[in-house]
């Protein structure tokens, strides 16, 4: 097991995520940009489509995911073999099962896409349904294996993950760009995608079970019944909350289709895409921390804890500011450049992705202090009423408003729930601090990023060049002005400092490292 300290776990784990994210975002970019030449539209809108009902199809997952990392927090501290074999033979069994049962209630949908795609386009000539099998077996044969990532997680291992998922994803991408380039067959390309993905799972199983031999050791032992029930307990809470995280951010998809058809829907991916590619960025950081932070939540003081939680969420909020108004600033210019100014949308739907995309990015440091405290149950019924509010908000102001109205709605459906109960939740039990303390320094985030915002766009606006050229000017702006502001009006904050030590003592460690390799 891991005995490296949390400082130097987290250093590798985000560098190895950096590193691989971007070597995948531009592998994934040349491919996107190879889909777009080779194929219609329209299949773009297919891919979206069926990834986002699949996704609701995952629901079938209950939220153990998230149940069973918590358990192997405490025994990896305490290197208990024993009760890891058996929280992991049991997550194994609950796995298969629900990769069987996805499979199956994934085909029951099938009957049901002809009323989902009402008409098909003309450019897709491939039967739906037999397109839609390729995406349902990649979706539910990750569950026979990919339960296992979760103890290296849990290990403070994310490298090697994330590593084999990024040899894998090149490797597929590649193989996909040949084939829509020599054959442009849409059905090859989502055969590469089954294979390798495939072959990264095997091979991901093949690593744990070499560097945790003793998960075959403790065969016959069966797991603690009181673990067992916490395990259970901490399940169907997490139920409800995938069930409302599901539904709030994959039904968009369904809806936008409904309302305005396949073809819009494929230019919101390309979108969505480089939104995602940016989110994944950012999540290295994150993910990357949280077994650590569920350490020092477990031992240390609450100042400490309240020390560290303020570091984060400052540096959330940079990171996340600064990027929400890169994408309302640079998104069209961009988009433009790529593929060409067809394929671009109004400036408003970029500045709603923008605020989805803070607002969802401003509950990382919440929401990852709410799960390694193991505050499952609280909230999970206010998630559902988040949920439901998008739906009814998404027909409502999608009827009124398209595009623009489903997302709107998104970020109201948040705003009105979960957006502020989850931090009145980590303060009030969590770090036993008056929730005040979080609202107002979120209010002067709010106020410090919209002042930066409207003065970079104010100055971007007077750029009238060429694409190439509004971008770097645009782009220099966005990296002088909002992050001038950030620094200026934070400098002389406790957390502003503990960043900045935080940043020169993973340096010195690195090349520490670096001189003793």
């Amino acid at each position: 097991m891991n005995t490296d300290s949390r400082t130097l776990n987290s250093i590798r784990n985000i560098g190895a995520g950096f590193v691989g994210q971007l070597l995948q975002a531009i592998v994934g970019f040349i491919s996107r940009t190879v889909f777009i030449k080779y194929l219609a539209v329209e299949y773009l809108g297919v891919n979206g489509l069926f990834s986002s009902i699949l996704s609701i199809l995952s629901l079938t997952e209950l939220g153990v995911g998230v149940a069973f990392i918590y358990s192997l927090y405490k025994p990896l501290a305490e290197k208990d073999e024993k009760t890891l074999a058996t929280i992991m033979r049991l997550y194994r069994k609950v796995y298969i099962t629900i990769g069987i049962a996805v499979f199956i209630i994934g085909l029951c949908v099938i009957p049901f896409l002809n009323q989902i795609i009402e008409e098909k386009p003309v450019s897709i000539v491939e039967d739906i349904s037999f397109l839609y099998l390729f995406f349902l077996f990649n979706t539910a044969s990750t569950y026979f294996f990919t339960y296992k990532t979760a103890l290296l997680n849990a290990d403070q291992r994310n490298y090697i993950t994330t590593l084999n998922y990024a040899v894998f994803y090149i490797l597929q991408n590649v193989a996909q760009i040949i084939i829509l380039i020599v054959t442009q067959n849409f059905v090859y390309y989502l055969a590469a995608q089954l294979i390798f993905q495939f072959l990264g799972n095997v091979t991901i199983s093949y690593i744990v079970d070499r560097t945790y031999p003793f998960l075959k050791k403790y065969k016959k032992e069966k797991i603690d019944k009181v673990i067992k029930s916490k395990i259970i307990s901490n399940a169907k809470a997490t139920f409800l909350i995938r069930i409302g995280g599901v539904m709030v951010n994959n039904t968009d998809n369904i809806i936008i289709n409904y309302f305005s058809g396949l073809a819009l829907l494929g230019y919101l991916t390309n979108y969505t895409m480089l939104i995602g590619i940016l989110t994944t960025f950012i999540a290295q950081i994150f993910t990357n921390i949280s077994a650590s932070i569920a350490q020092v939540n477990a031992i240390e003081s609450q100042e400490k804890q309240y020390e560290i939680f303020s570091m984060v969420n400052l540096a959330n909020f940079w990171i996340y500011g600064f990027c929400g108004i890169c994408i309302i600033i640079l998104m069209n210019d961009f988009i433009t450049l790529w593929v060409g100014e067809n394929f671009t949308l109004p400036l408003s739907i970029s500045v709603m992705l923008a605020i989805n995309f803070f607002m969802v990015g401003m509950q990382n440091a919440i929401w990852t202090f709410k799960t390694t405290y193991g505050y499952f149950n609280e909230g999970k019924y206010l998630v559902m009423l988040t949920a439901v509010l998008n739906l009814v908000f998404s027909f409502a102001l999608g009827h009124w408003l398209g595009l623009f109205g489903i997302l709107m709605a998104t970020a109201l459906s948040r705003l009105v729930s979960n957006f502020w109960y989850d931090p009145y939740i980590v303060f009030k039990l969590g770090l036993k601090i008056p929730p005040i303390v979080y609202l107002k320094k979120f209010l002067i985030y709010l106020i410090v990023i919209c002042v930066a915002g409207l003065i970079t766009y104010y100055l971007a606006q007077l750029c009238d060049f060429s694409t190439i050229i509004n971008i770097m000017i645009k782009a220099v702006l966005c990296l002088i002005i909002p992050n001038t502001l950030i620094v200026l009006f934070y400098r002389k904050t406790p957390e502003f400092e503990k960043v900045v030590q935080t940043y020169k003592a993973s340096y010195h460690s690195i090349l520490g490292k670096i001189k003793k390799g």
